[in-house]
């Protein structure tokens, strides 16, 4: 449920229409790290007919997590409440 005194979730802004253009054009480049390692996955799979090889997960994981912890970190933070005051 939203909390009293905000603004309903429609209402809000995305975060990521919020992005300046540079980040977003870092944002898509780590993006497309995880959609190419999975179509790397994909790829040798069906090219080789192996699915379970450590070498193909070592690639797969190093591109994912990149891509995943890339596109998080372009992402601007959330709103933090002010501190109480004393």
């Amino acid at each position: 449920m939203a909390e009293a005194g905000s603004a309903p979730a429609a209402a809000q802004p995305s975060r990521f229409r919020e992005l300046s253009l540079p980040r977003k054009l870092s944002f898509w480049g780590f993006a497309s790290l995880v959609v190419l390692a999975v179509a790397f996955y994909v790829w040798w799979g069906t090219f080789y007919g192996v699915w379970i090889d450590n070498g193909v997960y070592a690639v797969f994981i190093t591109l994912f997590l990149f891509g995943l912890a890339g596109m998080w970190l372009v992402l601007p933070n959330p709103p933090v409440s002010a501190p109480p005051s004393s």
